[in-house]
C-alpha cells in the first residue's frame, strides 16, 4: 500500500512538474517568422530574440533586407511572416496595401508603461512603437569650417559638393522634406513647388541623396562629405569611429518618426505574435537594447544616465517636443514628391 501511494505520489509530482514546464513554455514548437532590420542582429538576438525562446518555447527565425525590400517581400507573400519591425511610413505601406493585422492592445500587458504617443501611432486597432528616432544635422567638424544650428545653414555656398541627404524613398525623406517645408514658411503638400525650388537651390551642395544611412556614414568615414542629415541613432554609429562628429538638434525643432511592431494579416501564430510585441516593450529588453546603444526607449520607467543617454531621444521633456509627420499628407503627396524629388536631383 505505502509503495502504491509513493508511486501515485511520484506520478503527481512529475505531471506538476509537467504542467508547469508547460505553463513556462506555451509556445512550444511554434516559429515566428520576423521582418526586420539587417544591423544590429548580434545584439537583438541577445536582448530580445534569445531570451524569448527560451521563456516560451519558441522558434524565432528573423529575415532582415532593406526597407523597400521588406516590404515588397511582405506584400507578394505575407504568408511568410508573422510580424514586422520596421519604419512609420513602411508600417503606412503595408496598411494601405491590406497586409497589417489588428492587434489587441489589452493582451499588451507593457503597453502602458511607454510614451502615451508611441501606444498606437497608426490607430488604436494596429501596433506600437518601440522607439523613436529624431532628424538631426552631423557634420564632422575636422573638415567643416561652417558652424551648423539650422536645416537653413545647409544652404550656406561654403557647403558646396559637401552634404548628403536623405532620398524622398528613404524613411528619412518625408522628415527632411517637411523640416524644409517648415524652414522656409511652406506648407507640404500645399507648396511643393515652391519647396522644391528651394531643394533645386540646395542642389549644388549635395553630394548624395541616400536609401542607406550606413553608406553615408562610411562617406563621412572616408571623407566623400563633411555634413548628413541623419537620424540620432545613426549619428550615435558614426561618432564611434570618430569623435569629432558633431550633432546639431536644428533651431527649427525635431521632426522624428518611429520603428513600429506589427502583426502580417493571416498569421496563425497570432497569440505568439502578441506575446512577441509584448516581450519587445518589456522592461528588461527596453534598458538592454538602450545600454547597447541600440534604440532609445519608449518606457517611462527607464532610467539612464546622461552619458548613457547621450544622443538618443530620450525623457518626457524631449519626446513631448517632438515633430511628428501628418501621414495622410504624406502618403496623399508621396508618388508626387519622389517623382519631383527625382527630377530635382536625378539629372546632373
Amino acid at each position: 500500500m505505502k509503495k502504491l501511494v509513493s508511486m501515485l505520489i511520484a506520478l503527481v509530482l512529475v505531471l506538476s512538474l509537467s504542467c508547469a514546464a508547460a505553463e513556462a513554455r506555451p509556445y512550444e514548437g511554434q516559429t515566428l517568422t520576423i521582418s526586420t532590420f539587417s544591423f544590429n542582429a548580434e545584439l537583438l538576438q541577445k536582448n530580445i530574440y534569445d531570451p524569448f525562446m527560451e521563456m516560451t518555447g519558441c522558434t524565432i527565425v528573423a529575415d532582415g533586407a532593406s526597407n523597400a525590400q521588406r516590404v515588397t517581400k511582405i506584400v507578394e507573400s505575407p504568408e511568410d511572416y508573422d510580424v514586422v519591425i520596421i519604419g512609420d511610413m513602411f508600417v503606412r505601406q503595408l496598411m494601405d496595401e491590406g497586409v497589417i493585422d489588428t492587434i489587441d492592445g489589452s493582451k499588451l500587458t507593457n503597453l502602458a508603461s511607454i510614451y502615451e504617443t508611441a501606444r498606437a501611432p497608426m490607430g488604436e486597432q494596429y501596433g506600437p512603437a518601440y522607439t523613436f528616432n529624431r532628424l538631426g544635422i552631423v557634420y564632422d567638424s575636422a573638415y567643416c569650417d561652417v558652424e551648423i544650428k539650422s536645416f537653413a545653414d545647409l544652404w550656406n555656398p561654403a557647403l558646396e559638393n559637401s552634404i548628403a541627404i536623405p532620398d524622398m524613398t528613404a524613411t528619412t525623406g518625408p522628415m527632411f522634406y517637411c523640416a524644409v517645408a517648415e524652414t522656409f514658411g511652406y506648407t507640404p503638400g500645399v507648396d511643393d513647388e515652391a519647396i522644391f525650388a528651394k531643394l533645386a537651390e540646395l542642389k549644388p551642395n549635395v553630394v548624395n541623396t541616400y536609401t542607406s544611412a550606413n553608406n553615408t556614414i562610411t562617406m563621412l568615414n572616408q571623407g566623400e562629405v563633411s555634413v548628413a542629415v541623419l537620424l540620432d541613432y545613426s549619428y550615435t554609429t558614426a561618432r564611434n569611429a570618430n569623435p569629432d562628429y558633431i550633432w546639431v538638434d536644428p533651431v527649427e525643432g525635431s521632426y522624428a518618426g518611429y520603428n513600429m511592431l506589427n502583426i502580417i494579416k493571416g498569421t496563425e501564430v497570432k497569440d505568439l505574435a502578441t506575446a512577441f510585441i509584448d516581450y519587445y516593450l518589456s522592461y528588461d529588453v527596453q534598458l538592454a537594447e538602450a545600454l547597447d546603444g541600440v534604440d532609445s526607449p519608449v518606457r517611462t520607467d527607464v532610467e539612464l544616465t546622461a552619458e548613457q543617454s547621450a544622443n538618443f531621444t530620450y525623457g518626457a521633456e524631449m519626446v513631448n517636443s517632438l515633430k511628428l509627420l501628418d501621414w495622410d499628407v504624406v502618403m496623399t503627396n508621396l508618388a508626387k514628391w519622389i517623382e519631383m524629388w527625382n527630377a530635382t536631383f536625378s539629372v546632373q
